[in-house]
């Protein structure tokens, strides 16, 4: 008989990831993954995965099988150039580090079909289930209810939010507090609570293409950001080299934390994107240039929330701190979070009465860590794009004509990505996870009659 039951809202990749490691660390542990599409897909965009967050992989045991389909299928983890691109004779102004740059790329679709075809209970993800609200009883022994948007419920002791950054749980966790708030009569708590449950508008938006490899193999041997004022590009393989991943980053600065009015994603007419890149080094001109189809895709994030925990409610990935693309970090700070939670609900310890507690830890110690890193990509995206105060009045064409902007600016600006990337040499997941699960035994032994 399990423990208790975990009730999963989302099949993307962090809701799989974490599905994974229960798998693992609480195989006593009951859990039932619910999915708001009928069908899951391999769409998707390209998507990689650092150093600190691969130990996850090698953790599950899915490394070599992984390595196998990233990158450009001869070299699975590759530095990225940093150029100043945007003039025909452009300049290389930083190379990542040779060990914290060297990220696997992948194909999100992809990703998403290896993780659901390990797991080892498939029959657990139920499609069509789109989580709107949950009903938690005060007695922390009795079943939380689940609410599916046709009208049908389930049970559950745990409820996990890991349905994305417009995360239906995460709606109904702040609406809870805010509820709570209002019964205390703390009115203006309650509002504050209330502006948590939308997203945000960056500033940025992403032009998002594939060029297929035979076009791009020749020029292009490494990951590429390519900057100019106020837009930059990115492209690195995916598919095993079969394709290159691009992404161009606009910026409306004067649009930053407001609420965004459109389609999040929508078609862009290619010249349009040709149009912005003409007259850039070859290789940047080239990728563009050969690229038929486009998207664009506005970068919204989550607020800095207070809290991922309501009583046994819990938010992980996208639906607690979905952040902006330009660390590529979002995906794996996803992992990290599966991890600690299953080691943390692995314990043989953690009852159904013990849930909030190591809830409670692990707010504790993934919300700091995920909330700074959210804030260094924001900044990353924002110096890729040399939106930095020293360069206050100069315009892409000022930029363009190579003749405004100095080497030594560039190695200022430098010198800066490198500074907002230092969290990658910080304390590494393994040391998180246990510190997060000495705490949750202290806390508990002390708790203990």
């Amino acid at each position: 008989m399990p423990r208790f039951t975990v009730a999963i809202a989302g099949a993307g990749i962090g809701g799989l990831v974490f599905a994974l490691a229960l798998e693992k660390y609480a195989p006593d542990v009951d859990f039932q993954i619910y999915e708001a599409v009928s069908q899951l897909s391999t769409v998707g965009a390209g998507i990689g995965i650092q150093p600190r967050s691969w130990y996850i992989m090698e953790q599950l045991g899915l490394h070599e099988l992984l390595l196998k389909i990233s990158g450009d299928g001869r070299k699975p983890k590759m530095p990225l150039l940093y150029r100043k691109s945007d003039q025909p004779d452009g300049f290389q102004f930083l190379q990542g580090d040779p060990v914290l740059e060297e990220n696997m790329t992948f194909h999100r679709g992809e990703l998403q079909e290896v993780f659901f075809e390990h797991l080892r209970s498939p029959e657990r993800v139920h499609l069509g289930k789109r989580v709107v609200s949950y009903t938690q009883p005060s007695d922390c022994t009795s079943k939380i209810e689940i609410q599916f948007q046709d009208g049908t419920t389930a049970t559950c002791d745990v409820l996990v939010g890991a349905d994305g950054i417009k995360s239906n749980v995460r709606k109904a966790l702040y609406t809870h507090l805010a509820n709570a708030a209002e019964a205390r009569q703390h009115t203006s708590e309650a509002e504050h609570l209330r502006s948590y449950i939308p997203v945000v508008y960056t500033g940025a938006s992403v032009y998002r293409g594939v060029l297929k490899r035979e076009l791009g193999h020749d020029r292009m041997t490494l990951p590429l950001n390519a900057s100019n004022i106020i837009m930059h590009a990115i492209a690195y393989p995916i598919q095993q080299g079969r394709a290159l991943n691009v992404g161009a980053v606009v910026w409306q600065y004067e649009l930053e934390n407001t609420l965004y009015d459109g389609p999040w994603v929508a078609d862009v007419a290619e010249e349009t994107v040709r149009k912005a890149f003409t007259g850039w080094e070859p290789e940047v001109e080239d990728i563009m240039q050969n690229i038929s189809t486009w998207s664009k895709w506005a970068i919204n994030v989550v607020k800095k929330l207070p809290t991922f925990v309501d009583g046994r409610v819990v938010l992980l990935g996208d639906a607690a701190h979905g952040m902006p693309p330009h660390q590529g970090a979002g995906a794996g700070q996803g992992f990290e979070d599966a991890l600690l939670l299953a080691q943390l609900l692995g314990q043989p310890t953690v009852d159904v009465t013990a849930i909030p507690t190591a809830l409670k830890i692990y707010d504790q110690i993934r919300r700091p860590v995920v909330q700074d890193i959210a804030a260094c990509c924001l900044q990353s995206g924002k110096l890729h794009s040399l939106l930095v105060p020293e360069l206050v009045g100069v315009t892409p064409e000022m930029s363009h004509s190579g003749n405004v902007i100095t080497k030594q600016q560039m190695q200022h600006i430098a010198e800066e990505i490198e500074r907002v990337r230092k969290w990658r040499k910080g304390p590494s997941v393994e040391e998180d996870c246990k510190k997060a699960v000495l705490r949750l035994q202290e806390e508990l032994s002390t708790a203990a009659p």
